[in-house]
């Protein structure tokens, strides 16, 4: 059985410095990271590129039409911006742009490899280098693609549309598995092994599913508020799913998987410490940044929050570069570095 809303630590320990804050002309709706520069985003189509040494402005972007998502590639080298009128590649050595209008809005990217990239341009999705020319593109879709995912070093594409997600390998124009479920996915993210998919729905649920199993019902996350995108720890072994008043944890192992524990926080970004790491950071309407440890043993005993950093305004994006350093982005405008003490986040 799964336990009730974990009680708050009785002192929680104030834990994060700001290296440095900067504040940006528009509310940063999304934030990526690369090899030292961090890319803040508003939905408008400005782009700050900034040097995570001191967060110095390295580059000043725009993407007529606004923006939808953004990321770097693998090797942090190259930055893919799409939206409702187009996309386009950013190239960190020498600041080179390429844009690239399309006839249909452009939803989603994903990096499927150090140079090629996933876009969900209406009913395609279509990979291109970094130079924008087309490799690959998936047979029309039968609705417009609402999200897009990637796994097994790129081996893998998932692709959500109304009623079903679609799974490619990116050689062949049909999909190897389709899976069917009621509403229509969104916020689509996959399992470092591609073994496990979740996403929300238009419904207000989250179902969790093995791409493997077209037949198989979907493990549907019980209080998921369906809002918030939910979000594997980069072993995969873990899963954080946003709900209304609470958040729940669950382990991912090889048979179904299970709750953990609902911690008491509603949280609207969150993001995990990468590698093998169990340190979950969470921000929502209290406008604070809070650190849960996931106990790597899963001892229902082994979740602790910590108080990160207290804000002036919610954040509206988290995103970690390496394990001590982590970037929060406020609806107020301003983007902060905090440098985080492992040991005292990992103390009992």
């Amino acid at each position: 059985m799964a336990r009730g809303p974990a009680a708050p630590t009785a002192v929680e320990r104030l834990q994060g410095a700001p290296l440095w804050s900067k504040r940006c002309p528009w509310e940063p709706a999304f934030v990526a990271v690369g090899v030292g520069l961090i890319a803040v985003a508003g939905r408008r189509g400005g782009v700050r590129v900034l040097d995570l040494d001191g967060g110095e402005e390295h580059g000043h972007l725009t993407l007529p039409g606004g923006i939808t998502s953004l990321a770097f590639s693998p090797d942090g080298r190259h930055l893919a911006l799409v939206g409702p009128r187009g996309y386009a590649l950013w190239r960190a050595a020498d600041g080179q742009l390429i844009r690239r209008p399309t006839a249909t809005a452009c939803i989603r990217t994903c990096w499927i490899g150090p140079g090629v990239v996933a876009i969900a341009e209406g009913h395609n999705v279509t990979t291109y280098d970094t130079n924008g020319v087309a490799q690959w593109t998936t047979a029309p879709l039968p609705a417009p693609a609402t999200d897009i995912a990637c796994a097994q070093g790129g081996r893998l594409l998932a692709v959500s549309l109304a009623g079903h997600v679609r799974c490619f390998m990116p050689t062949r124009r049909e999909p190897v598995a389709i899976h069917v479920y009621g509403g229509a996915p969104d916020d689509l993210t996959l399992s470092v092994d591609g073994r496990w998919a979740v996403c929300s729905t238009h419904l207000h649920s989250t179902l969790l599913w093995e791409t493997h199993r077209t037949a198989a019902q979907p493990v549907e996350c019980e209080g998921a508020s369906g809002r918030h995108a939910p979000t594997f720890s980069e072993s995969g072994h873990r899963l954080a799913v946003p709900g209304e008043r609470h958040l729940s944890l669950w382990a991912i192992g090889p048979w179904r998987p299970t709750r953990l524990a609902l911690l008491p926080v509603c949280a609207s970004a969150l993001a995990w410490s990468p590698g093998d790491g169990d340190i979950l950071a969470t921000a929502g309407s209290d406008h604070a940044v809070r650190l849960w440890r996931a106990d790597t043993q899963g001892g229902r005993s082994g979740y602790a929050s910590l108080a990160a950093w207290h804000l002036a305004t919610p954040a509206t994006s988290l995103a970690w570069t390496g394990q001590r350093l982590l970037v929060v982005a406020e609806r107020g405008g301003r983007v902060t570095l905090l440098s985080i003490n492992p040991e005292a986040a990992h103390a009992p």
